[in-house]
């Protein structure tokens, strides 16, 4: 079931129940359904189409709204409009169907009020968006231990070649409101830029990172798997942010940074404050110290050598 996802008689699942993302989506249905009251102050999205389905009357549900893996889009009985990182994309379903030609330009006004309609939306369930800028900041606060990974790239390695370095598992859930945060440096003598914290994704034998083009953007709006560069001078502290709506639900998250060849040197990347930051305000940690370092060996190859995690002091990070 899609993380964020609204369904004919429910609303927005940015909010979750038991892990089961689509609950409150249809809860008021199910409930009256089943003649049972819901609590008072229960704040929920969802709209109770029980008489609909009972007397075959219209539906009160006017449109239909979710956001999965990179875009969040709306759908009303004659429009459907997709919203990725970078662009728009808005069809006639009653004219078009098959959704074969992207009118946007066309109805800029359609384009526009849906848009709002999908921020209003988002906004009500404080959904953590992957594709769009978070909306909230704070300032690099690095104290006690840091995170040093470093990794060479050969001269052979290439843009496609990427190396993952796993660093720490949290110990926990991540919901759809949930933001990753983290303080990075990196020192004047490092490559300053072609690396990406990010969490990782398991299937058989492959490990991938879940940010991907088009996804993970930060509050500067910055794509992570393009490797942007730490803001200010070289050593500087910089603090990130970005929505993990693209992941959840999910629980015992790996994280990892993913360095990506093309450039021959070595990465040295200092990470301090790594944490999920809940929609109520709290966060979890995901790496604050070294009891946290949950990593591997990672086998020297043509591309990559030289991979190691450790942490160390504060004061003796340059």
């Amino acid at each position: 079931v899609p993380t964020v996802f609204h369904w004919p008689g429910g609303g927005l699942a940015g909010r979750t129940w038991n892990g089961l993302s689509s609950s409150l989506d249809m809860l008021p249905t199910l409930a009256s359904l089943a003649g049972v009251s819901l609590p008072n102050g229960l704040a929920l999205d969802g709209k109770n189409i029980a008489t609909a389905l009972r007397k075959a009357e219209a539906s009160p549900v006017e449109s239909v709204y979710w956001a999965w893996h990179g875009v969040d889009a709306l759908r009303t009985q004659r429009w459907k409009l997709h919203r990725m990182a970078s662009r728009v994309e808005l069809y006639d379903i009653e004219a078009d169907p098959a959704e074969a030609t992207n009118v946007a330009d066309a109805h800029a006004d359609v384009v526009k009020e849906l848009t709002e309609k999908m921020n209003a939306w988002a906004a009500s369930t404080g959904v953590a968006l992957s594709h769009k800028p978070p909306k909230i900041d704070g300032e690099p606060a690095p104290a006690g231990d840091i995170l040093e990974i470093t990794a060479t790239a050969t001269a052979t390695a290439k843009p496609a070649d990427v190396v993952i370095v796993p660093f720490a598992t949290l110990a926990g859930d991540i919901q759809a409101t949930d933001h990753l945060e983290f303080d990075v440096s990196v020192p004047a003598d490092s490559l300053q830029s072609g690396f990406c914290i990010s969490p990782v994704e398991h299937y058989r034998d492959t490990v991938t990172t879940a940010f991907r083009k088009g996804d993970g953007i930060d509050q500067f709006g910055r794509e992570q798997v393009a490797g942007p560069p730490v803001r200010g001078a070289a050593g500087s502290w910089e603090h990130r942010v970005i929505g993990l709506s693209t992941i959840a639900p999910a629980s015992q998250v790996q994280f990892a940074c993913a360095f990506r060849g093309g450039t021959p040197g070595t990465f040295t990347i200092h990470l301090d404050n790594v944490r999920i930051r809940h929609a109520d305000g709290s966060t979890s940690p995901v790496w604050t110290g070294p009891a946290h370092t949950q990593t591997r060996p990672v086998r020297d190859t043509a591309t990559f050598k030289g991979v190691q995690v450790r942490s160390q002091a504060a004061g003796e990070v340059p």
